[in-house]
């Protein structure tokens, strides 16, 4: 069983140029959001600094480090969550790199295993790949049927496995993939293969399939009482499948920020709320076009508060959000303490922070890894996971 808790950093890499009044004039956040507003010159500025933030991660103290993908997004400048990985293997020595996630639904499963494959052989077997179904914009980006996005996703699922598993040259025909031959010659160096990490936000049957594979479920900053009840979910389901469920299949994410001082640091982090109000803003066909979630997740969604301003439920503050400690932000001594109250109320075996948003001064976020790995994750290294109960 995992005794203490690994801590990853995470940035979305924003563009952080972007302000509510330039997002004001559209009905959309994403799809309808004109590109015109990228400036490829600030981007390469930008992208640089994240990067210089991701080997400053590794070289202070920090388990591991999450990329994920996103498109058609302001707020995340990922189309490809491989090049950050293969960017983020060449710049770190340590660090695991959790790929969360590969929108497996919507690109060419054998392709995508081969580059899962290349990965692990230039980290040196520090891959963990993350399957994500993607939002539904992801879908309608990559002209994909939005109710059948979870059923490609579990076919894909499968065919990455049996790729990483299986020797080649093999035949395979499924419903949606069909290849006359697969014979992918770049292996993982893990065996059987890299772990496979599924997240989710708030719906329980994200949950249960994670639980029923066997795959640690990653919970993306739901609220806390909501994560709680996914994650008995999964021990559930876990026990009912035959295996003992334990911290090492659980990790939790929140927006989290350390300055030299409390009031330094909440004044930073309002820019966690940088353009809350639009950036899930579109037409209900682009967020929940019929057959993407089921109506237990849709229920779920309407029924608790949401963190930020989603679409559904009741939109929160950023002092609400500091005051439930889904968005952390303090001195060392303040951040340590807080988020030693999630990991002993949550016993994650993985805690992700989400560490800058929006227009988030570059030295600030430097300053917040800095601390972060110097004097807050050796507190949180010290606190012991427990088992979870029979």
């Amino acid at each position: 069983m995992k005794d203490r808790v690994e801590v990853f950093w995470f940035s979305e890499q924003p563009y952080g140029h972007v302000g509510d009044d330039d997002l004001a004039k559209y009905d959309s956040g994403r799809l309808g959001f004109p590109n015109t507003h990228f400036d490829p010159q600030k981007a390469h500025v930008l992208y640089n600094q994240y990067h210089e933030q991701y080997a400053l991660a590794d070289e202070v103290g920090f388990d591991g480090i999450m990329s994920n993908e996103h498109h058609a997004s302001y707020w995340c400048m990922k189309p490809s969550v491989y090049l950050d990985a293969a960017v983020i293997s060449k710049l770190t020595k340590r660090v695991k790199i959790a790929i969360l996630g590969n929108v497996i639904a919507i690109n060419d499963p054998v392709r995508m295993a081969e580059e899962i494959a290349m990965l692990d052989c230039f980290s040196g077997g520090r891959m963990i790949s993350g399957f994500v179904r993607g939002t539904a914009v992801e879908s309608l980006h990559g002209g994909i049927d939005p109710s059948e996005n979870f059923d490609r996703f579990q076919e894909a699922h499968d065919l990455i496995i049996k790729c990483w598993t299986t020797p080649g040259p093999f035949r395979y025909e499924g419903r949606h993939y069909h290849y006359r031959a697969v014979n992918p010659w770049v292996l993982p160096i893990q065996k059987p293969h890299p772990d496979i990490w599924f997240p989710g936000t708030g719906s329980p049957e994200s949950v249960v399939w994670a639980a029923k594979h066997g795959h640690p479920y990653m919970n993306l900053g739901a609220l806390v009482d909501v994560t709680k009840w996914l994650k008995q979910i999964y021990i559930d389901t876990a026990r009912e499948t035959g295996y003992k469920p334990g911290p090492e299949h659980f990790g939790y994410l929140l927006r989290a920020l350390v300055a030299d001082t409390d009031e330094e640091a909440i004044e930073l982090g309002r820019h966690f709320m940088w353009t809350e109000n639009h950036r899930q803003r579109g037409p209900r066909e682009h967020n929940d076009p019929p057959g993407y979630q089921s109506r237990e997740a849709l229920n779920v969604k309407m029924s608790r508060p949401t963190v930020g301003t989603g679409t559904y439920g009741k939109k929160m503050t950023y002092d609400e959000l500091r005051e439930v400690n889904n968005v952390i932000v303090g001195s060392p001594e303040t951040v340590t303490r807080k988020l030693s109250e999630i990991i002993e109320g949550l016993n994650p075996g993985y805690l992700h922070i989400y560490g800058n948003e929006g227009p988030m001064p570059h030295e600030a976020s430097m300053r917040s890894i800095e601390l972060m790995g110097k004097e807050v994750i050796p507190a949180l290294h010290e606190i012991k996971l427990q088992p979870y109960e029979d």
